[in-house]
């Protein structure tokens, strides 16, 4: 440890240290309860000391926010160092001893500290138009040489005043979005702190819940506002004056409803609501081609006609499995044309829609984090003008994909982190300023948030006055966090419809796929128990690039054209077969005809059946549609694909779409092998639309 964190060290308590009261000789303690991180630094040191009675073996066990318990060390009396205290997280140090190391024989804790904090003591100002208001700024470091910058509305950052700490009276904040930043050195070395200030109207607007399960369409849902003239959004586009502070609005129609509120003819609030007409949600994956040119790249002019056949046969498939929703994530480094692939995205939307398939729209901003708004001797002045630049970025993809009404709504930061790193809380001010910017329609922004816990506290008070539609949490690991972290979020954003946008596992090998099947299965059930609106895995593909990337190794749920196990878990959940995944098998001494079959009841529309399967000879679909008194009303027979060695997946290769007849109540689905011996279906599918 430096000589300056050693200085801060010591001007905490010198230990923290919490026995329990039954083995009073069994102790832990930690150098410091608090430790402030050098700036600069991700993390912080902290020592940690144990001793036991009668020199047992013991195990000490690290409990940190929003993270499970995990083994740390196993040894008798000791000491070590614990080099990961971060930024405003508490890490809990457990002795455990006895049978099975079950019983908890001391525990101690230790927090670490941001080395600057900014503060007011208020961040959302009421403002008429054309006024200013007042705020009291505060703050506090140890370092000499700090320095507090400000911008407005995205306008370059200035100087306000500098000294290790302070307090100043502003007079001046105006309606807008003001970013305060707290730097160390007069170059602005580190990245202390940052706080935001949001002014305008006061207004204010929300449904008593955002997300309303309503199978018949025959409910309401009821929406407040204070301030401006409030105006629904209908179906068509057209707006209806509301009057009176509340109203009752149907959820007939659209399974999403709008309310604008207006002043002086601009839009200075809004509240949405979900509908959903099946207690199960929505359902989806996140969506990157099976090509070598998985990231972005696929939507190039030079690339998007080789991959467009594929992406539309992936969208029938993602349809036959009851998916409804497919996440597509955009990076500034991958957008080499961002008008040309915004062009070719627009297509791919329209495919999805065509399917029943709405889509999200994920930007991960990373030149943020990295960052490369820092690329000239005094840009770090310049971060504000990277986020107006960048909102220009989205607003490209925007502009581009809203005429074709597919997008569900768009998440303006994947994975937004707030107090973790070297960069204090800035991703909330970034997305903070875009908000304002953006040309994501009211009722269709959302974002998602890397450590529900940890960041949900900091990116709400940035959101102040600012509503997000949506908010998504990816849930890799441990169930028990998704739980509190959808929870959390749900009161950090009590008017946001809370998601669960990335669940995944990685499954390279037999042994994995089977553990990604049973992760999979027991997160849908903590979704479903959570009443969670729509979930998303990661992804449907494995990567198939050579080496892959290692964010993605063996992720899918496919494998080219085998199904995973978890394939099944999947498709049991939202399919019309319930059983999907169940082994369905059928074999001949001699090549003949072989079948397999499941009937399904289906509503009018359209009907999108596949199958995954194994085997050999040919195989095609034959559906026959059943009237309600099971008599044949129609059949279909799709086109016969040959089964290859690694196995068929029908929709990679052709179209079964089937328009259902009117008098049409149920479907069999058969899937017919011919000249085969051996007729293996892994996967059976069907949704209506």
């Amino acid at each position: 440890m430096s000589t300056w964190g050693k200085a801060i060290v010591l001007a905490f308590a010198l230990l923290a240290t919490l026995v329990a009261p039954a083995h009073a000789s069994n102790q832990i303690s930690v150098s410091a309860a608090e430790v402030t991180l050098p700036p600069g630094q991700n993390t912080a040191s902290v020592g940690v000391s144990w001793h036991t009675d009668g020199n047992q073996t013991v195990q000490i066990w690290i409990r940190e926010t929003g993270k499970a318990a995990k083994l740390w060390r196993h040894e008798v009396n000791g000491s070590a160092t614990w080099p990961y205290l971060h930024a405003g997280t508490t890490t809990t140090f457990e002795l455990r001893g006895g049978p099975n190391f079950a019983t908890v024989l001391g525990t101690t804790s230790s927090t670490g500290r941001l080395p600057g904090r900014l503060s007011a003591d208020r961040t959302h100002l009421a403002l008429a138009p054309g006024t200013t208001g007042t705020i009291d700024l505060s703050w506090a470091t140890e370092l000499s040489d700090a320095q507090v910058w400000v911008s407005h509305n995205g306008n370059p950052q200035k100087l306000y005043a500098q000294g290790p700490s302070g307090t100043g009276r502003i007079t001046w904040i105006s309606r807008g979005t003001t970013v305060f930043t707290l730097w160390s050195g007069t170059g602005q070395e580190h990245l202390l702190d940052t706080l935001v200030v949001t002014a305008d109207s006061g207004a204010t607007a929300s449904f008593d819940r955002p997300v309303v399960v309503d199978p018949d369409g025959n409910g309401i849902a009821t929406v407040r506002w204070t301030g401006g003239e409030a105006r629904l959004v209908n179906d068509d586009g057209t707006e209806t004056v509301l009057s009176g502070g509340s109203a009752a609005i149907s959820t007939r129609g659209a399974d999403r409803k709008v309310v604008r509120v207006y002043e002086s003819g601009q839009v200075v609030t809004h509240a949405s609501v979900t509908i959903l007409r099946d207690g199960r949600g929505w359902a989806g994956f996140n969506y990157l081609p099976e090509h070598e040119k998985r990231y972005q790249e696929y939507l190039d002019d030079a690339v998007w006609p080789q991959v467009r056949d594929q992406v539309a046969h992936d969208f029938d498939m993602m349809a036959s499995t009851g998916g409804t929703v497919a996440r597509i994530v955009l990076w500034p480094e991958k957008s080499t044309n961002a008008a040309a692939q915004a062009r070719n995205l627009a297509d791919l939307a329209g495919i999805a829609k065509q399917r029943g398939i709405r889509l999200v729209v994920a930007f991960a901003n990373s030149w943020l984090t990295n960052p490369n708004w820092d690329d000239t001797a005094d840009s770090r002045k310049k971060w504000a003008e990277f986020a107006i630049t960048s909102a220009n970025w989205m607003n490209t993809y925007i502009t581009a994909l809203e005429p074709g009404g597919a997008v569900l709504y768009y998440d303006l930061q994947n994975e937004t982190s707030g107090v973790r790193g070297n960069q204090s809380n800035l991703q909330s001010a970034y997305l903070a300023m875009v908000y304002d910017r953006t040309a994501a329609p009211r009722g269709k922004r959302g974002v998602s948030v890397m450590h529900a816990s940890t960041d949900g506290a900091d990116l709400a008070a940035a959101l102040v006055g600012k509503p997000m539609d949506f908010v998504d949490v990816h849930g890799y690991g441990n169930l028990d966090l998704l739980d509190g972290a959808v929870r959390g979020l749900r009161e950090k954003f009590p008017a946001s419809a809370v998601i669960v946008g990335e669940i995944g596992k990685s499954a390279p090998g037999e042994q994995q796929e089977r553990e990604q099947a049973d992760y999979t299965g027991q997160t849908l059930q903590t979704t479903d128990r959570l009443q969670v609106p729509i979930t998303m895995v990661w992804e449907l593909y494995d990567d198939p690039r050579t080496p892959p990337h290692p964010n993605s190794i063996a992720f899918g749920y496919l494998a080219r054209d085998r199904a995973k196990p978890g394939f099944g878990v999947l498709c049991s959940r939202w399919s019309l077969v319930p059983d999907c995944g169940a082994p369905r098998e059928a074999t001949s001494a001699q090549p003949t005809t072989l079948e397999l079959s499941a009937t399904v009841p289906v509503r009018p529309g359209t009907l999108a059946p596949n199958a995954i399967l194994r085997g050999n000879g040919t195989a095609r679909l034959v559906i026959t549609e059943l009237d309600p008194a099971g008599r044949e009303v129609a059949s279909t027979l799709t086109e016969p694909v040959a089964i290859g060695t690694a196995g068929l997946n029908y929709l990679r290769h052709q179209q079964s779409d089937v328009r259902l007849r009117d008098e049409t109540r149920s479907v069999r689905i058969a899937v017919r092998a011919e000249g085969s011996t051996r007729l293996q279906v892994d996967a059976l599918t069907a949704s209506v639309r």
